[in-house]
């Protein structure tokens, strides 16, 4: 994958229904990705633009090309969630002489209660601590697998301009985020 295209995902807190907040929201919306990002291994990266100002109120979903991004477009489109609560946005291309930030979005991992991890070695509330000092962002999930529920905690840290950002060498995980043996930057576009 090389993040030259992408498309905003943006949360309707207003729209029909109850009027969930952005986060309960941008969670759903992440399960609806994660679910084609499963699909289609490797081929999207997720960024979260302007958090620190409107927190959950865009999804940013980078591919290699437009055909990408119809595919994932039409993995999702048909589900209620997507057709209520989020608004697809237009592809867009990232400029071919980008010279902005760089940012890298990567699971921040907290290790769960039932782990086998000693209680008293206080690794899981450290974790939590540091994640709430930093204010990351976090989406709550559940585990098809096992049916219960975590937080998805998301770093968010700066990072120098990738030299060859156009290789191709970003591979995701299944969230689309980059994980420490395969890390990869994202432009910061506006």
């Amino acid at each position: 994958m090389n993040p030259l295209c992408y498309v905003d995902l943006t949360v309707q807190t207003g729209g029909k229904g109850t009027g969930l907040p952005a986060p309960v929201l941008a969670g759903a919306a992440l399960r609806v990705l994660h679910g084609a990002f499963k699909q289609y291994p490797g081929h999207y990266a997720l960024a979260l633009p302007g958090f620190e100002t409107a927190p959950f109120a865009k999804l940013r979903i980078f591919a290699t090309n437009r055909d990408d991004l119809d595919t994932l477009v039409e993995a999702i489109s048909g589900h209620n969630l997507m057709k209520d609560y989020v608004q697809l946005g237009y592809p867009r291309k990232v400029s071919q002489d980008f010279d902005g930030a760089w940012l890298q979005y990567s699971r921040y991992r907290i290790p769960s209660r039932k782990s086998g991890r000693h209680v008293e070695d206080g690794l899981r509330q450290r974790r939590m601590d540091q994640a709430d000092q930093r204010r990351l962002p976090y989406f709550i999930l559940s585990s098809q697998s096992t049916g219960q529920q975590f937080g998805l905690y998301v770093a968010i840290n700066p990072v120098a301009a990738p030299i060859e950002w156009r290789s191709g060498d970003v591979l995701p995980d299944s969230y689309g985020l980059s994980v420490s043996s395969r890390a990869f930057a994202l432009p910061d576009l506006p």
